[in-house]
């Protein structure tokens, strides 16, 4: 895979401001995330990076606190990075949680409301005589969380291999529900204990406790549930930077992590003169996260 020869640059024009977004933008995302976590996975198979990691891509498109969220550019995103594993002859496993919950108080969040069926049912280019062929049951499969989702290597009676393990797991958006009293952590620790060494990527996880009517999430092993959460290490980010957590325009910039070997980065976007169109500026970069007071203050600077 190609090895980027700059560090921290973001690509002039995306105009992400513009919803939706062109496809080019979304593929520039796509590739980028791509190669960062078979980076990633490379480096895990070398034992240099833990196998616990985690995947940001929130621009406009993929933040379902936005009225731009498109499920379609998950599903996409997904796809191109399952590829881009399963090109490397890694048998991939995607996996969206199902339902949660206990008797009537059940439910899926509505970020992942049908991603299971329309992942399976999008066109992954795998029919016979075309350029995945066969992909798709043999090097990319699909599955829920929890520790019964992960396939290891099965043998038949002369010791031959009728089933391969899976390699890499690739988590869709796992989170817990606002009035649900069961948390998405015991099953999401049950498949990362399951899966050993093997890699499990979340993407656009949200771990953090919510609401619930006998607030089981917010007292019972908390500090637990913490602890799991941040034992998952970036190997890429890109979340734009807005004015406040309520107003999603302006864009004022980016907080990156482009892939596992690079540093966090803080761009500011600014404007060409004369409309000439724009461009994201790196202001301040770290080895750890940049906080958001730290970022304003060096914007304001």
């Amino acid at each position: 895979f190609s090895q980027k020869k700059s560090v921290g640059i973001i690509k002039e024009n995306l105009f992400l401001n513009q919803v939706p977004h062109n496809r080019y933008v979304r593929q520039y995302f796509y590739d980028m995330a791509s190669e960062a976590v078979l980076e990633a996975v490379v480096e895990c198979s070398k034992g240099s990076i833990g196998n616990r990691m985690l995947m940001t891509c929130m621009f406009p498109e993929m933040n379902p606190s936005m009225d731009s969220y498109r499920i379609g550019t998950l599903l996409e995103l997904a796809r191109s990075v399952a590829i881009k594993l399963a090109e490397q002859n890694l048998r991939v496993r995607v996996c969206v949680q199902g339902s949660m919950g206990v008797g009537i108080f059940t439910g899926t969040p509505k970020q992942l409301n049908g991603v299971s069926t329309l992942l399976q049912r999008m066109d992954w280019q795998s029919n016979a005589g075309e350029e995945n062929e066969g992909m798709v049951g043999d090097y990319v499969n699909f599955g829920a969380i929890g520790k019964d989702h992960v396939v290891n290597t099965q043998y038949d009676d002369k010791g031959e291999v009728v089933q391969h393990q899976d390699d890499v797991f690739l988590l869709l958006c796992p989170q817990n529900m606002v009035g649900i009293e069961s948390s998405i952590i015991p099953n999401l620790s049950e498949m990362v204990e399951a899966a050993g060494d093997r890699p499990v990527i979340l993407l656009n996880p949200d771990l953090t406790d919510k609401v619930s009517s006998q607030g089981q999430q917010s007292v019972r092993g908390r500090q637990d549930r913490i602890t799991f959460a941040n034992s998952f290490d970036t190997v890429f980010h890109f979340a734009n930077i807005y004015v406040s957590g309520t107003s999603y325009f302006p864009i004022l910039g980016a907080l990156t992590k482009l892939n596992v070997r690079e540093p966090w980065v803080a761009h500011q976007r600014r404007d060409f003169k004369d409309g000439g169109g724009e461009i994201y500026v790196p202001i301040v970069s770290d080895e750890d996260r940049i906080e958001g007071e730290v970022i304003l203050d060096c914007f304001q600077s």
